[in-house]
């Protein structure tokens, strides 16, 4: 299994989560927050591949690179953002 596989299917649970719990989630404030977060994780990632303290199995990643970060780097920004904006709306929500 390579890394865009495995990465798709904690993606498509933390969407599903955030769906079926969260039927009323306020998505404007979640896309501003994945869009900061995927520009930070875009110039970070890189800096840390570029400088050689993190390095990919090339048989393991999709080829597809956002500078020298491949794209299935990014879904760890992805879960955590829709993860804990689905706990944060669950646990501030009025009863």
């Amino acid at each position: 299994m390579n890394y865009l596989a495995l990465n798709m299917v904690f993606m498509l649970i933390a969407f599903v989560v955030l769906n079926v719990i969260n039927r009323k989630s306020p998505w404007r404030a979640i896309s501003w927050t994945l869009l900061v977060m995927c520009l930070v994780t875009l110039i970070f990632d890189n800096v840390i591949v570029g400088l050689g303290i993190v390095d990919y199995d090339s048989d393991k990643i999709s080829g597809l690179l956002l500078g020298l970060v491949p794209v299935e780097d990014f879904a760890y920004t992805v879960v955590s953002v829709l993860a804990v904006s689905s706990i944060w709306h669950m646990m501030t929500r009025k009863k």
